[in-house]
């Protein structure tokens, strides 16, 4: 394998677990009966402007009701069951690859012969640096009866690819809400209601 696939692949799985949805509720909470929502206020804490539009916040604000339209549950004009907000925020991450766990470890005492006709020690070799921008977006869901947060979810990842940033927001809020107890396979039913924001 080639140094150049080995730090793609290191790349891949660095970047790929960070990208993974996480989420928490009260266990004791009955998500089916919460059948409206309402968006609450949202907390932005990013430097770069790159990362706070409005285009941005109507994406995940787009993207989060398609994902609750799917399990039945929608925006309501009054009296919602429960209140959406988001948290988004940016920070600088460091990351260190280098070849040699893979390129050395068949080499007696550490060294790599041949590189540049030279045997150089592997710890003379240091690893490369890349500094990167995270994204993280957290959801929170608070039952409007008792105030009380009963779930979140969240999900971080890279996000240097500005011009990819919609299609990233659109696939860290849908692997975050694949995993809301209901689902769109048993979605709530609500009726007619005209209390429904369509």
């Amino acid at each position: 394998m080639s140094i150049k696939k080995i730090y793609l692949l290191f790349a891949v799985i660095l970047f790929g677990l960070s990208g993974c949805a996480v989420t928490d509720f009260d266990k004791s909470a009955d998500f089916t009966r919460y059948k409206t929502f309402a968006w609450g206020e949202s907390d932005i804490n990013v430097k770069n402007p790159v990362y706070n539009s409005d285009l941005i916040r109507d994406r995940i604000r787009s993207t989060v009701e398609a994902e609750f339209a799917k399990r039945g549950i929608m925006k309501a004009r009054n009296n919602p069951d429960f209140t959406v907000t988001y948290h988004t925020y940016t920070e600088k991450k460091r990351t260190a690859t280098g070849a040699h766990p893979y390129l050395y470890r068949y080499y007696p005492y550490g060294f790599y012969p041949f590189a540049f006709g030279y045997a150089y020690p592997y710890w003379m070799m240091g690893p490369n640096h890349k500094e990167y921008t995270e994204g993280t977006l957290i959801l929170d869901i608070f039952d409007n009866g008792s105030d009380e947060l009963v779930w979140r979810g969240s999900v971080s990842g890279n996000v240097e690819d500005v011009g990819g940033l919609k299609k990233q927001i659109e696939k860290g809020i849908k692997a975050i809400m694949k995993k809301y107890p209901v689902s769109p396979d048993q979605p709530v039913k609500i009726g007619n209601d005209s209390n429904i924001i369509s």
